[in-house]
């Protein structure tokens, strides 16, 4: 996102067993998108406790690392923080804030129709991470 802007989306997906080979691969991704988009700021999702892993725990560890060390803050949001702040009217779920997320950002139309169709979520992720960008950029904004 430039100025909350979505300018550009996709899901990139790292095969195979975790391993410190895919941690680094991982990592030297991120830091590669960073330099080429400019990342000034990087919003996260804040990992629950019960759902999190040592492994995705170290990833997210270096991420924090890099981003330290570039200078550069990372804000991380809860599920939950996101879902309420799409979803403003009734029960707050992941469905719900996807569909917001499509409100706001109409280009990702085609992949919401997508996952509706789909049993197991393949899209859901993208629209997780255009709520963290979302999110991130209206509380800076607020600022």
């Amino acid at each position: 996102m430039r100025d909350g802007e979505l300018r550009e989306w996709f899901i990139k997906i790292f095969k195979g067993k975790w391993s410190g080979e895919k941690r680094h691969a991982i990592l030297a991704t991120i830091e590669t998108l960073m330099d080429r988009y400019q990342v000034s700021v990087l919003a996260i999702k804040r990992l629950h406790p019960s759902r999190s892993s040592r492994n995705l725990n170290l990833l997210v560890s270096g991420i924090k690392r890099e981003m330290g060390r570039r200078g550069l803050k990372v804000h991380e949001y809860s599920i939950k923080q996101m879902e309420r702040s799409f979803c403003t009217e009734g029960k707050a779920n992941r469905k719900k804030m996807a569909e917001q997320v499509v409100m706001e950002y109409p280009v990702l139309f085609n992949e919401f129709e997508k996952e509706k169709q789909h049993k197991n979520p393949y899209w859901a992720r993208l629209f997780e991470a255009v709520a963290l960008g979302s999110v991130c950029h209206d509380e800076l904004d607020k600022a």
